[in-house]
């Protein structure tokens, strides 16, 4: 069998959809016309669009992912206009404008189309392309970006990024295909999720890390949380090892050394932060904090909750009766009604979800919002925050552009609004990023130089034999940064549902296989 270094897949119907279309419209056009389209050229684009949604997080609400114009002109050879044009039209992808406010990219989607009833399976081709030289091409420009990338990673975690390859991390890829199929997810996810199933499956491992958030990105980022139970390191089953409500506890160990007066240790975590604005706004709001007794009676509260309570059921039990009557689902006990407005779809999304987890998306919620949020969930989150630390987060998100009355701002105005709002998030971000990527999973890959080791944001991935020595240092270590302990939850990457044997078409044999199992 001959592994690819870059694998293109695409759903069968669409491909046959898309090649109907393709031939019908080059039928009267001679082979040099240059308003001929390249089949190869129009798989890639579907196909990348879906690559990179299945990057996102998630809980990203757009279906829509933002692809920079100069990536794709470079990989369709300065054709991008003509190729998004044609599949606009036949409605095989849709696209949203690049914001000005935000100076985001085109946004794509790609349209799925589903299986019959007659066929009633999803079925997936593994491209090959028509012209080779172009294939040759393409993939060296892929090569190229992921090597840019793979080399900027490397040079901090490359205690990390070793282990992110086929000889140390394999995937049970035919149960979880067979999962993905039993599922009850849309064609859209389906195809995200057995594409990152083969991305492992054939050795086509991404990482990398940028000043935005300087966290770790990889495969394991950006696969499906259920997916995981699917994977191992030479056989070994994993386990992650959690920090509990980690952002909630991030703010209260920030908050718990700006009170004690640590500067050596903030000085130190100052150090980690990669991007200027953050450090610039985070050292600025040290040398204004009060250590008036109400100010400080105020985090001390704060952090009382974080180190006796779960954060996030606290938060479910502080909430107003009359909020909780609006929220509750009468159908489902212990669950809310989740409701949110998705502006980049235009429409109202609601779930059913369960107390906790809707409490941790509010709190969530809260600390990425727009100060001027006033939805009534955020107001209730504000009520329940002791004062200080609803003004340490404002302080956060505060511009002076924010004071001008909204009709009367201009594009700058809006922009820099917009940025100051993300300041808060990028601070908690990176703050992680530092503590677990170039603190604690370095100083564990010392002493245990042998040891595989992976790591999601705040999670710490280890074979379950390692378990107890590296929850032990985490939990110790981040109590000596913070002088807050922590509460670290194991969670076993193994399968909690019956063995299923699946039958599934050998993608060497016949180039497809198919979701459906037995």
């Amino acid at each position: 069998m001959v592994y690819r270094n870059y694998l293109i897949t695409i759903n069968s119907n669409l491909f046959n959809a898309l090649e109907s279309v393709v031939e019908k419209h080059n039928k009267h056009l001679d082979k040099t016309d240059k308003n001929r389209i390249s089949m190869d050229k129009a798989v890639f684009l579907i196909h990348y669009i879906d690559y990179k949604k299945s990057q996102v997080r998630e809980n990203s609400q757009s279906t829509f992912v933002r692809i920079s114009s100069q990536t794709l002109n470079s990989f369709l050879k300065k054709e991008l206009k003509k190729y998004k044009a044609f599949l606009v039209k036949h409605e095989f992808i849709k696209t949203i404008p690049y914001c000005k406010i935000s100076n985001l990219a085109i946004g794509y989607k790609v349209l799925h189309i589903r299986a019959t009833q007659k066929e009633d399976k999803d079925t997936y081709d593994v491209y090959e392309f028509l012209n080779k030289e172009y294939e040759t091409f393409l993939f060296k420009e892929i090569d190229k970006i992921e090597s840019k990338k793979k080399k900027a990673a490397d040079k901090n975690t490359k205690h990390l990024t070793k282990w992110l390859n086929g000889d140390e991390i394999q995937i049970d890829w035919k149960k979880a295909l067979h999962f993905i199929d039993k599922g009850s997810f849309n064609d859209e996810k389906k195809s995200q999720y057995s594409s990152s199933v083969n991305k492992i499956r054939f050795n086509h491992w991404h990482y990398s890390r940028t000043t935005n958030d300087n966290r770790l990105h990889s495969n394991l980022t950006n696969m499906k949380e259920e997916l995981r139970a699917f994977i191992t390191h030479r056989e070994e089953n994993l386990v992650s090892l959690d920090i509990e409500t980690s952002q909630p506890y991030l703010l209260a160990g920030i908050l718990n050394l700006l009170k004690n007066k640590s500067v050596s240790k903030l000085d130190f975590i100052l150090g980690g932060i990669r991007s200027k604005d953050v450090r610039d706004k985070f050292h600025s709001l040290m040398n204004s904090i009060s250590y008036e007794p109400i100010y400080i009676t105020g985090i001390e509260l704060y952090i009382k909750f974080i180190r006796q309570t779960d954060f996030y059921l606290y938060v479910n039990e502080k909430l107003c009766d009359d909020f909780k009557k609006k929220i509750t689902d009468e159908s489902n006990k212990g669950f809310y009604i989740k409701k949110t407005y998705c502006t980049k779809r235009s429409k109202q999304i609601v779930e059913s979800v369960k107390a906790r987890k809707y409490c941790k998306s509010l709190t969530l919620e809260y600390m990425y919002c727009s100060l001027e949020n006033y939805s009534e969930g955020i107001k209730e989150i504000k009520r329940i925050y002791p004062e200080p630390v609803n003004k340490f987060i404002y302080g956060f998100k505060y511009c002076k552009e924010i004071e001008i009355p909204r009709k009367k701002r201009k594009l700058p105005d809006k922009r820099k609004i917009k940025k100051a709002k993300k300041l808060f998030p990028k601070f908690l971000q990176q703050v992680e990023s530092f503590i677990i990527l170039d603190v604690i999973t370095k100083e564990l890959s010392r002493k245990y130089p042998k040891m595989f080791m992976a790591t999601i944001h705040d999670s710490v991935i280890v074979t379950k034999k390692h378990e107890v020595e590296v929850k032990d240092y985490l939990k110790n270590r981040l109590s000596e940064i913070f002088d807050l302990s922590p509460k670290i939850k194991s969670e076993d990457w193994t399968p909690h549902f019956f063995y299923i044997t699946v039958y599934i078409f050998c993608i060497e044999k016949t180039n497809t296989w198919s979701l459906m199992g037995e």
